[in-house]
């Protein structure tokens, strides 16, 4: 008799933050009695570094109560609009939320690895119950276990797992951030208080890199290389700018973008006059 084979590969994980929203939203919008929902992965699949880069994904109807019954209708039409508008993204797995792998959980990832071109797929747990007030996220890639041509059920692999996040994904999450002492919707600042907090996180930001400067410095703290390297590269990117004319051009700037905003808002209240003048005239 053959001995058992493993099939696949190990690769990590790169998840964005609007992936991780929109299972959240998925499973605040659940039916009554749902335990968990499903749903489809879009990403792309990079071999050569062995990373699996999951962007996008959108939710499929299922049922677990007698047998696995997904909506697979559903499933076809939706990634097909998606192609439409993200061709380059294609099917990299599926997400379930808590972090228990059951018996359908093997059935559902069976089908996903048909629907999965190039790797296996990619099974992403979300614990949408906050377990030690933490989200966890965990990977896994199902692997077949079989043993000659029979297949005698799967291996789930834990994979390495990284949430990583663009600048427009750190607006948005700061935007967020902000609202929980309070409820209702997030509100983004204006452009003056955006630019005065960017302002101030510069600043901080250079106030640790010169406090641990100076305890490289001074001996009582032993340097990182790679640090070193990396604040040299920075600083050499720095233009090279007088002081006094530096602070002329960033004042012109200031300058200009309040006039834009000043602009702004006199053009919206004509606006607004103009609506008003015209429903008041017969």
């Amino acid at each position: 008799m053959d001995e058992a084979v493993v099939v696949g590969a190990q690769m990590s994980v790169k998840v964005h933050p609007v992936v991780v929203l929109s299972i959240l939203d998925h499973f605040m919008r659940r039916k009554e009695n749902q335990d968990r929902v499903i749903g489809t992965l879009l990403g792309y699949h990079n071999t050569i570094d062995g990373v699996i880069e999951i962007r996008n994904c959108f939710p499929v109807p299922h049922n677990e109560d007698d047998a696995v019954a997904m909506d697979m209708v559903f499933h076809k039409d939706m990634y097909d609009l998606h192609q439409k508008t993200e061709p380059k993204e294609v099917i990299v797995g599926w997400y379930a939320t808590g972090l228990d792998i059951t018996e359908n959980s093997v059935i559902i990832h069976e089908f996903y690895n048909k629907e999965v071109i190039t790797a296996n797929a990619v099974h992403l747990l979300v614990d949408s119950a906050l377990s030690n007030d933490c989200l966890g996220l965990r990977a896994y890639s199902g692997t077949n276990l079989t043993v000659g041509e029979k297949q005698m059920g799967a291996y789930f692999q834990p994979m390495g797992i990284e949430l990583i996040t663009t600048i427009v994904d750190k607006v948005g999450l700061e935007a967020l951030s902000r609202t929980k002492s309070s409820e209702g919707a997030a509100k983004l600042e204006t452009d003056m208080k955006s630019l005065k907090g960017s302002i101030s996180k510069l600043s901080e930001m250079i106030d640790d890199v010169v406090k641990y400067v100076d305890l490289v410095a001074e001996g009582k703290i032993k340097g990182d290389p790679a640090i070193g390297r990396y604040l040299a590269k920075s600083v050499a990117a720095l233009p090279q700018v007088d002081p006094d004319n530096f602070e002329k051009y960033f004042n012109n700037r200031v300058q200009d973008m309040l006039m834009v905003v000043y602009l702004a808002n006199l053009t919206r209240t004509q606006i607004a006059l103009a609506e008003k003048l015209q429903r008041s005239l017969p």
